[in-house]
């Protein structure tokens, strides 16, 4: 994950990139694209329209990589109230947690100065989440999140919106508070993600 912040940060600096290739065959990319996860590493590597239909389904590349979905659904039913949040340990107000197929559990992350912080997962919190609201069991592991935030609520996302957010926290972030730059650009960022978002509703996974 490291790298893959690393990266993000440089683009959100340096707006003359060039324009990017397929990291797997060198095809030019619009700029829109979508990512694919390079398991072994953490990090996300652009993909080209081929290269996506190829990795398309968990069984293909043997494991090594994993195209990140597209899907944004906001959690309208999810209960953030004061016991929950608590429940999960979380030290600030936004958070988001993957299902790490590697060690089979759920991992913690959020945004700070420095890139991401990781954290454990209560698992007691998590499972008792996951009973509650039974969208959250359709989370892909690895490449989707829960993404919370405790004003605001929460989505299942695709890992590499959370990335970005992480990357411009960090590359936005000025003094000791954060300064008016980033607190409005996190604004945006969740303005735009309830813009592209499919609600649940309620409890269930439809």
């Amino acid at each position: 994950m490291t790298g893959l912040l690393r990266r993000l940060a440089t683009r959100s600096r340096d707006q003359s990139h060039p324009a990017q290739e397929c990291e797997l065959c060198g095809e030019p990319l619009p700029a829109t694209h979508r990512h694919l996860l390079e398991l072994p590493k953490r990090e996300l590597r652009c993909a080209c329209r081929a290269c996506q239909v190829l990795f398309d389904h968990a069984a293909a590349g043997g494991g090594h990589y994993r195209l990140v979905p597209e899907r944004r659904r906001r959690l309208s039913g999810l209960s953030l109230d004061e016991e929950t949040w608590a429940g999960l340990r979380t030290p600030v107000r936004t958070v988001f947690v993957i299902h790490d197929s590697g060690t089979g559990l759920p991992v913690q992350y959020y945004p700070s100065p420095a890139g991401a912080v990781q954290a454990s997962v209560d698992l007691t919190a998590w499972e008792r989440l996951l009973r509650d609201n039974p969208a959250l069991q359709e989370l892909e592991p690895d490449v989707e999140a829960l993404l919370a935030d405790r004003d605001r609520g929460a989505w299942i996302v695709p890992v590499d919106d959370c990335y970005a957010l992480v990357g411009a926290v960090r590359t936005r972030w000025r003094g000791l508070t954060g300064g008016p730059d980033v607190r409005q650009h996190i604004t945006r960022f969740f303005t735009d993600l309830d813009d592209r978002c499919s609600p649940v509703t309620d409890r269930s996974t439809t």
